[in-house]
């Protein structure tokens, strides 16, 4: 096993004031290894350019992503042919604790988390990026069909396979694509080092923080991001209207829904509106809270 550090600008540092990871060799090849974990998306696996680097056949190039929040630590398997374990038990979305193990293969991780300093020393505002203001709920708008979906995770999965969050029947799509996350409530994306990549505003990116209005492309797939119940939302809604896309669908016959709500809905809770403005009706109680 090796760790290998991207810059800090492909995946950002967390700030003082976010918890802080570390993973601790417990069981596997260089058992006792210690690995500070301080970015806000650690990934595990096989595939060069993962924090924890496992080299072993049977782990997935990328297996395990543990997102901090800024709160708490999230991890998520990947949907990955060996599983993830959390205390021996089968992980797909688990918020993690101090002393838990995560197994990965052969590897035994157990996890150390590192409340922040309670007397407020450190630059407790240092964030990796910043915007205003805060979205209450962050959507998703399909430029072909309209359609906004709002996952109610909070780790959203992108990728081809059936089981992911949003399913996208693409060949270009990795089976694991992209993990829609939040830093200290702010939207951001990440491309799981897939090899046709992910673009924001027709930008390549590996990890970007997202606006209102930015688009997003994933294979052929194009969505806007809508920040519903906020100041910005509202200007745009009306400033902006979908542009058609840059790649058309229309390989796909239509029972095969871009968004595969039958494999997702059965297992987790999620609002499917028409538009914008059903989503936003439909979210007014909650945003009224």
């Amino acid at each position: 096993m090796s760790t290998s550090d991207l810059p800090v600008t492909a995946i950002p540092t967390v700030a003082d004031s976010a918890p802080r990871l570390n993973l601790v060799v417990q069981k596997g090849p260089q058992s006792g290894t210690r690995i500070p974990c301080r970015r806000v998306v650690t990934l595990i696996g096989s595939r060069e350019g993962c924090k924890v680097n496992l080299r072993h056949r049977r782990a997935a190039p990328v297996h395990t992503a543990l997102v901090n929040n800024g709160s708490e630590i999230i991890a998520v398997d990947l949907l990955t042919p060996a599983g993830t374990l959390l205390n021996g038990l089968q992980l797909q979305h688990e918020t993690l604790s101090d002393g838990d193990l995560l197994t990965v293969d052969q590897w035994e991780l157990r996890v150390e988390i590192e409340q922040p300093d309670s007397n407020g020393n450190g630059n407790a505002d240092a964030h990796p990026f910043d915007l205003e203001p805060t979205p209450n709920v962050v959507a998703l708008e399909h430029l072909e069909t309209g359609r906004v979906l709002q996952p109610n995770r909070a780790v959203c999965l992108i990728g081809r396979r059936n089981g992911c969050d949003i399913a996208l029947p693409d060949s270009r799509v990795s089976r694991a694509h992209v993990l829609l996350v939040n830093y200290f409530g702010y939207p951001a994306i990440l491309d799981l080092l897939t090899p046709n990549g992910t673009m924001v505003n027709n930008t390549p990116i590996q990890f970007q923080a997202l606006k209102d209005s930015d688009v997003v492309t994933i294979g052929d797939a194009q969505f806007r991001i809508r920040f519903v119940g906020s100041a910005v939302a509202k200007r745009s809604s009306t400033n902006h209207k979908p542009a058609a896309p840059r790649v058309a669908l229309a390989k796909e016959p239509v029972s095969a829904d871009l968004i595969d709500i039958q494999q997702t809905e059965g297992a987790q809770s999620w609002r499917i509106a028409d538009n914008l403005e059903h989503l936003e009706k439909a979210t007014g109680k909650r945003r009224a809270v």
